[in-house]
């Protein structure tokens, strides 16, 4: 059974219609659900997030919605900072509407994440920083929420070979390819080239930003896809293995011991 959160222990009144929470920074937290639905932004360092059983690391820049009837929690976390605006299941707005859709195309989708440019970060801070302040009107409030809404909107990610942006802006780009792609085999001089990042830049820049190197992070991302295998699909184990990216079955229950502390079988 999981503890389940509720609106009036975050929110002032029945009236608000938002609540900023910030996490800085966010401990384990252990599986739960809410009785509201959160928009989560990540601002620093790193953690697994483990959302509806499948687990998926986060880092800065990642952006999720995370729906009342969700559950999540959070684990292994390093210096991990994180700001939630918690909103009402009704969403009674007053002067923005079918919000909806936009907040729920930043839902994850197991593995695939939503993330927004460095360089929009701090002026999304800025809007929330805005948001949390006392008193706001409704029309306030609700013009400063569809300013993030937009900004979210307009600094998100795209998979896409060609970004044609700085390093930074590649480097995002490259981690949001690899969410889509990391059960192939990787080619890391391909990548290198069709991100224009030398080698050298792409280990150093992905070591720099998520403390791991590069193929750790794609090992991660292929244990947490064999996770959420193993614990909802009836396949068998070396099925998953290779499924997951992974040519060696022992050595694909090394790495999973390794990083969830017991064997594939025991999740079963």
């Amino acid at each position: 059974m999981f503890t389940r959160l509720r609106y009036k222990d975050f929110f002032q009144s029945s009236q608000q219609l938002l609540a900023v929470e910030p996490r800085l920074p966010q401990e384990n937290y252990p599986e739960h659900t809410h009785d509201f639905n959160e928009l989560v932004l990540i601002t620093k360092g790193s953690g697994r997030h483990i959302l509806n059983g499948y687990p998926h690391e986060l880092h800065q820049g990642m952006v999720l919605y995370i729906n009342a009837d969700d559950h999540h929690l959070y684990e292994n976390v390093d210096n991990l900072y994180l700001t939630n605006i918690l909103l009402k299941p009704e969403n009674d707005f007053k002067f923005i509407h079918n919000v909806d859709a936009v907040l729920q195309d930043l839902a994850p989708s197991q593995s695939q994440y939503k993330m927004v440019k460095h360089q929009a970060l701090s002026h999304i801070n800025q809007q929330i920083e805005l948001l949390q302040q006392v008193p706001l009107n409704s029309l306030q409030q609700e013009s400063c929420f569809l300013q993030i809404l937009n900004l979210l909107q307009l600094n998100q990610y795209c998979v896409n070979r060609d970004s044609g942006g700085g390093r930074d802006e590649n480097l995002y780009q490259l981690l949001r390819y690899l969410s889509f792609n990391f059960k192939q085999e990787i080619n890391w001089q391909q990548l290198s080239q069709d991100f224009q990042l030398p080698l050298r830049s792409l280990q150093r820049m992905v070591k720099e930003k998520l403390g791991i190197t590069p193929q750790q992070y794609v090992n991660k991302l292929r244990l947490s896809y064999a996770y959420y295998q193993l614990k909802y699909s009836e396949k068998a184990i070396i099925e998953i293995a290779l499924e997951s990216g992974f040519s060696d079955s022992s050595y694909f229950s090394s790495c999973f011991k390794h990083e969830f502390g017991y064997c594939p079988r025991e999740l079963r």
